[in-house]
């Protein structure tokens, strides 16, 4: 696990916790079993964005993109190297 990947376990661990939800690991397949609803999808947009200082245009939120916290580490990684 790395720099990235685990604030975000971490993060969507707290918010599943709230609700009783299962523990979360790198390739929990977050909509395909329901974790994550429409709300805590925008929160956990919102997370990312703040936490490591990027913007995700509308049009790279979907599916694929909430398929697993090490998807999700991915993408952010990927943003993060890119030049302002």
């Amino acid at each position: 696990m790395n720099d990235i990947e685990q604030p975000i376990i971490e993060y969507i661990s707290a918010m599943v916790a709230e609700t009783g939800g299962a523990p979360v690991d790198r390739e929990t397949p977050l909509l395909e079993i329901g974790l994550l609803d429409s709300i805590s999808l925008v929160k956990l947009v919102h997370f990312l964005e703040e936490r490591f200082k990027i913007s995700i245009p509308e049009t790279e939120i979907g599916a694929d993109l909430f398929e697993s916290p090490a998807e999700l580490a991915a993408y952010v990684s990927q943003r993060t190297a890119q030049p302002a």
